[in-house]
């Protein structure tokens, strides 16, 4: 509500609209409130109409009673003929107010005909106005309760009914008469004071609804920005509140089962999370970590490519290492037959033949590096595999492992012996 709001001059004033409180939710709510309400206003008319015109021609005896009975009847058939002409129509999502208006004024001159009872009546005019007030008194009270969302139109029929009131007691004015006109002052002021509590209230409802709402628009804005699916369940389970996107996946994700709180669906990942609330129920919530899994998953698999070559390599270098040993110790024992200290008789030929298996190991040793260094500049070929599985292969055979050496040597260019 606002704070400027004055309930005094929103009765009176000619265009309730132009108050600060009355927004397009007060103006549908009061709409569809007239709308729903005008068939009970008719029957309620035409009841008190009945038995107030009976206990008046009971009293009095006079048949002018039967013409203000008339002119109720004719009052409740217009607002019937309003409820039958609205009846079955869509509910609007907004009103210009002009219906509500006009059946605020409509309201004074019904207000008017049913309290003017007593000027149809010649007789006791204490007595008229005593049974005519009761009535008068029944039907406000009835309409506030109706109608405690459009004060306006309740303030204006008791008005109009009041009217004819004072008007009777102006016309017969005495001692007993002021006693009346003070009581019904006093009725007046009560429904006036009753009317603007119920109003005030009710647009703090409305405020407050109006306040939630904002909060859970900006709520789901959050939660869409965010990529996450939210709703809030009651008790039983049924959904009390959910924005778009928990209704586009939630069909989705109902049989699939989640592995590590993370389930996949609509080609997304979500990690699901759920939370009781005690008064309420409780609150779902999926999150979309679509990137975070793909870089959890391409980490994982770039530790294992990583994995996968630190053991190739280690495997490479033990097995090459390995190899290293073979010639280096072959090239140690020509060398020794060759060594100044040996008892070994050595000819020409056995010295080139030795000279030549050297030259041989050496440029083997020479490859074998090369192969090394290759590897740990990640730049190892297939073809220095194959030189690996061929020596491994010879490694115990030693006619193999020369021509292994030779093979090599003439496929890099070599010279062969």
């Amino acid at each position: 509500m606002s704070k400027t709001h004055n309930f005094l001059r929103y009765v009176l004033t000619g265009k309730p609209a132009e108050d600060g409180a009355i927004g397009p939710r007060v103006r549908l709510q009061q709409h569809l409130d007239l709308v729903q309400a005008m068939q009970l206003m008719a029957l309620i008319t035409i009841f008190n109409t009945i038995i107030s015109g009976y206990v008046a021609y009971t009293v009095t005896k006079e048949l002018m009673v039967a013409a203000w009975g008339a002119t109720n009847f004719f009052m409740a058939a217009v607002m019937l003929f309003d409820f039958a002409k609205k009846a079955g129509r869509p509910t609007p999502k907004s009103v210009s107010g002009r219906y509500v208006l006009r059946s605020e004024t409509l309201s004074i001159f019904t207000g008017f005909v049913f309290g003017s009872l007593p000027l149809y009546l010649q007789s006791d005019p204490f007595d008229s106005l005593i049974f005519s007030s009761l009535f008068t008194v029944s039907m406000s009270a009835g309409l506030m309760c109706v109608l405690s969302r459009n004060p306006r139109l309740v303030m204006r029929y008791l008005f109009g009914s009041v009217l004819p009131l004072m008007a009777h007691i102006g016309l017969h004015f005495n001692d007993r008469m002021i006693a009346i006109a003070i009581g019904l002052s006093l009725l007046f002021f009560t429904i006036y004071f009753g009317a603007r509590a119920a109003f005030r209230l009710y647009l703090q409802e409305i405020q407050s609804v109006e306040e939630a709402t904002q909060l859970r628009e900006i709520l789901e804005v959050a939660l869409d920005g965010s990529g996450q699916a939210f709703a809030v369940l009651s008790t039983d389970g049924k959904v009390v509140f959910e924005n778009e996107r928990y209704t586009q996946i939630k069909p989705a994700l109902r049989n699939v089962e989640s592995l590590g709180g993370i389930v996949h669906a609509h080609d997304r990942y979500w990690q699901t999370a759920n939370y009781a609330v005690a008064s309420i129920g409780s609150v779902e919530i999926f999150t979309d970590v679509t990137r975070l899994e793909d870089a959890r998953q391409e980490a994982e698999s770039l530790r294992q490519e990583a994995d996968e070559a630190s053991h190739a390599k280690t495997r490479f270098l033990r097995s090459v290492t390995s190899e290293l040993l073979v010639p280096l110790r072959t090239i140690r024992l020509q060398a020794s037959m060759m060594d100044a200290g040996s008892r070994i008789p050595v000819s020409k030929s056995d010295m080139n033949r030795a000279a030549d298996q050297i030259r041989i190991l050496t440029e083997s040793l020479e490859g074998r590096v090369e192969q090394i260094i290759g590897y740990a500049s990640g730049e190892a070929t297939q073809a220095d595999i194959a030189e690996t599985a061929e020596l491994r292969e010879a490694e115990t055979n030693p006619v193999l492992k020369l021509e292994s050496f030779l093979r090599r040597s003439l496929r890099r260019g070599g010279p062969a012996t």
